[in-house]
């Protein structure tokens, strides 16, 4: 059974307050649009009855001219300022999109780390992605808000226009007429009407209310159609692995399934009464107007009301009609929109990332690092990923941290750069709590490279520079030092060129390799005392990996370095080392001693992986 849907006025007006927020201009252009709009077409209704009444009575020609050109005037008014507002409308739709997804952006940048790697930080995001596939976004919710008005201000006019016209009196002593003008004809006709739109509005609200709810399930539905038909289908990074496997009849299978599924779903949930509630909501129409329809021709038979008169009151049935079956749906389908704007309401809530500490990092030439009985474990999490982990990092050192897949590894360094917080102990530099410390000036002394390290699909310049002050000698370096001075030559200098397709049909798409020193070069060129690689080139045999880690070592000079990886290709140029085993640290020191220790898990470590390397 379907949860009925309340108007939640709270989130209402957070969604306005968001829209004031991000595209104020869009208020009042929301708000005069539908003004103008319902206004609009009565003008032409009115003036045209005035014109037939003159017609077909004393026919002055000074009315006549007085009233055509005020036909013509409004309506060429009224058509250049509508077209205008229309089009700042439109605009203005557009610009509060791109507004909104701006404001995410910046939002999802200024977040904490750990909220975005959370299980419920990603499900706002596709609650949010559906919410904009299935027309409950925060751009929906304004046109929803200004059809919902236009069609409020159009049922004002039309019910204003109909009352002042039913109660025009003739002048005849006919009983019809004294019947047709009294208070029991008027009763009759408001107690139809008032059952009538009783009826009609729940019908409408019935059938609101379906799309509604239909509109709403259609969120996750959405979701999946994405993923199997555009993510999966027509993904190329995808197409080798589903033609290698064969995989074609299993997709289909998935994408046959859910279209049936999805159809019958629709048949039983909304078309099925829809039938139903449209042919009840016919019945109540004809009905209405028949009734209306008949006091009319009463009215204009006894002559209470003129030809013209007849002509507003039709044009205002068919105009009051409408715009309240218009209010009923855009109504409900604001109850919707409200109900899931609470997803963003909910994401623009989570905490950000605050520059807690004020202590400027000192420029002294020596950085110690010391973990003190760190302790960490995700917050959705029971399970501790590092355990009582201590551990000092001298200025200038070589630190190698090994240990296989799932160990804590990068758990560690994400902590030290502060993208995490310990659950337990502290992190010192130079004798102070990390978190005392500025927290931009403090991630300033760093360069990393993850193993899963972004590229971006911009120039390959504005990747290695990102937002530092651009030095082309510098950079050029950056590149040759990192192994890319054959690419540079092949690109005959013009190191501005796209990484990738996305925004330029004539970028360039980079090999693994090349991405890797890329990333590397990127390091190089951001010039820190403490640079981080973190299984970067996981990818590459250990051959491969520990000619790049040598290099990169020479490179670096005197900074402090930590190579992280479940190989030991970067052990032998490493002054210490810290072997991790299941969020513990359960050996430290150099390569000779730890192979003493034949018990020792680096001495399996590298027993397993000898063979895989040749040193002279």
């Amino acid at each position: 059974m379907k949860k009925k849907l309340k108007m939640n006025k709270k989130n209402m007006r957070l969604a306005l307050s968001t829209i004031y927020r991000i595209r104020k201009e869009y208020i009042w252009v929301l708000i005069t649009t539908a003004i103008l709009n319902a206004v609009k077409p009565f003008i032409p209704i009115v003036l045209s009855a005035k014109i037939l009444d003159e017609l077909l009575g004393s026919k002055d020609t000074q009315v006549l001219g007085t009233l055509v050109a005020l036909l013509v005037g409004s309506m060429f008014l009224i058509h250049i300022v509508s077209s205008y507002l229309n089009k700042k409308y439109s605009d203005e739709s557009k610009l509060l999109v791109s507004h909104y997804y701006f404001e995410l952006s910046k939002k999802t940048m200024r977040m904490k780390y750990d909220h975005i790697e959370k299980k419920e930080t990603m499900d706002l995001i596709h609650e949010i992605e559906g919410t904009s596939n299935s027309y409950m976004a925060i751009w929906n919710i304004a046109e929803y808000m200004q059809k919902g008005l236009l069609a409020f201000i159009e049922i004002m006019i039309a019910g204003g226009l109909m009352i002042t016209m039913l109660i025009s009196n003739g002048s005849s002593d006919k009983h019809l007429d004294a019947f047709i003008n009294s208070p029991i004809a008027f009763a009759l006709l408001g107690l139809v009407l008032l059952v009538g739109l009783y009826l009609y509005s729940f019908l409408q609200g019935k059938l609101g209310e379906t799309a509604a709810n239909d509109m709403k399930d259609h969120v996750i539905a959405n979701r999946i159609f994405g993923y199997l038909f555009f993510y999966m289908s027509s993904n190329y990074e995808h197409g080798k692995d589903i033609r290698l496997y064969n995989a074609q009849d299993l997709l289909h299978e998935k994408m046959k399934r859910f279209v049936q599924g999805n159809y019958k779903e629709c048949d039983e949930e909304f078309v099925k009464p829809n039938i139903k509630h449209y042919s009840l909501l016919s019945i109540v129409n004809v009905a209405m107007l028949m009734a209306v329809y008949v006091f009319i021709v009463m009215k204009a038979y006894v002559g209470a009301i003129t030809v013209g008169a007849i002509f507003v009151q039709v044009n205002a049935i068919m105009r009051l009609y409408g715009s309240f079956g218009s209010f009923l749906t855009q109504y409900n389908m604001l109850k919707a929109s409200l109900e899931h704007f609470k997803h963003s309401v909910n994401y623009f809530d989570l905490p950000e990332t605050k520059n807690e500490g004020q202590k400027d990092i000192e420029d002294v030439g020596h950085y110690i690092f010391e973990f003190k009985d760190v302790s960490f474990k995700y917050p959705s999490s029971e399970d501790w990923v590092l355990k009582k982990i201590n551990l000092t990092i001298e200025t200038n050192e070589r630190l190698s941290v090994v240990g296989m897949n799932g160990a804590g590894k990068t758990t560690m360094i994400k902590l030290l750069c502060r993208l995490y917080e310990p659950s337990e102990g502290i992190i010192t530099l130079n004798g102070v709590n990390i978190k005392d410390y500025d927290y931009t000036s403090y991630i300033n002394l760093f360069s990393v490279v993850f193993q899963d390290f972004q590229l971006f699909s911009f120039d390959m310049d504005k990747n290695v520079m990102t937002g530092e002050i651009g030095d082309e000698k510098l950079l050029k370096e950056s590149l040759k030092d990192a192994g890319l001075k054959t690419l540079v030559e092949e690109l005959n200098g013009h190191i501005n060129v796209p990484i990738g397709k996305n925004f330029d049909e004539n970028g360039r798409d980079f090999s693994g390799g090349e991405r890797q020193k890329l990333a590397i070069a990127r390091a190089l060129y951001r010039n820190t005392p403490i640079v981080v690689l973190d299984e970067p080139t996981a990818a590459l045999d250990p051959i491969a990996e520990f000619e790049i880690y040598n290099k990169f070592n020479n490179l670096i000079k005197e900074k402090t370095a930590i190579f992280i990886s479940h190989r030991l290709s970067s052990c032998r140029f490493s002054k210490n080392i810290a072997v991790f085993h299941k969020g513990q640290i359960v050996q430290l020191g150099n390569h000779d001693t730890l192979m003493e220790n034949e018990s020792g898990k680096y001495h399996e470590l590298w027993t397993a992986q000898a063979k895989h390397y040749v040193f002279e």
